[in-house]
């Protein structure tokens, strides 16, 4: 795991950009990340279908520091990071929630931890969840997930934009169901 001196080494090496940075964010052991001002709620009514290519409408909400996004109880949103990050290809990099907003019920990513090497110029997806009994107001800008860095033993050979399949999407990543079933 990459400390505070590690990640200044790897930003001014050009191996990590965030964008914006605000050197407070830097931390002990990792970085700090905010929420940017998009968020996608998923609609009912369609049954998700990953061979089929089957995934929900969603409705696109806009939030502003005076027009925040209440999320109830057991709701479910996609929303993104404010900065955009790239994460060259000697570098492993775990996004996670905060411990504050964790005390609340609040969780930032589901299971898709992993930034991969390669990911170029853009937001991170987060998964956000209320899984407490109260309704949480989502700010933009709000400290929203702290990152870990480390550094891989060997410079990965392949590059996620090279033929990641959400790279060639806007701020926040709607699912896309490509050989989700294993063919025999």
């Amino acid at each position: 795991m990459l400390s505070n001196e590690d990640i200044k080494r790897v930003i001014e090496a050009g191996q990590l950009t965030i964008s914006p940075l605000d050197p407070k964010s830097i931390k002990a052991s990792g970085l700090t990340m905010h929420l940017g001002d998009l968020l996608l709620k998923p609609l009912p009514g369609k049954v998700v279908d990953v061979k089929n290519g089957v995934a929900p409408d969603y409705d696109e909400i806009t939030i502003a520091d005076d027009k925040p996004y209440t999320l109830m109880p057991s709701e479910f949103v996609l929303g993104h990071t404010y900065e955009t990050v790239t994460v060259g290809a000697s570098l492993g990099f775990f996004i996670e929630g905060r411990s504050t907003l964790a005390r609340v019920g609040l969780t930032i990513v589901q299971t898709a931890m992993l930034v991969y090497p390669g990911h170029s110029n853009r937001a991170i997806t987060l998964e956000l969840a209320n899984h407490g009994p109260n309704p949480i107001l989502l700010y933009p800008r709000m400290k929203i997930a702290r990152v870990a860095l480390f550094e891989l033993r060997t410079a990965s050979s392949e590059r996620y934009d090279d033929a990641g399949k959400y790279r060639d999407q806007g701020v926040v990543g709607r699912p896309i169901f490509k050989d989700e079933i294993l063919k025999r």
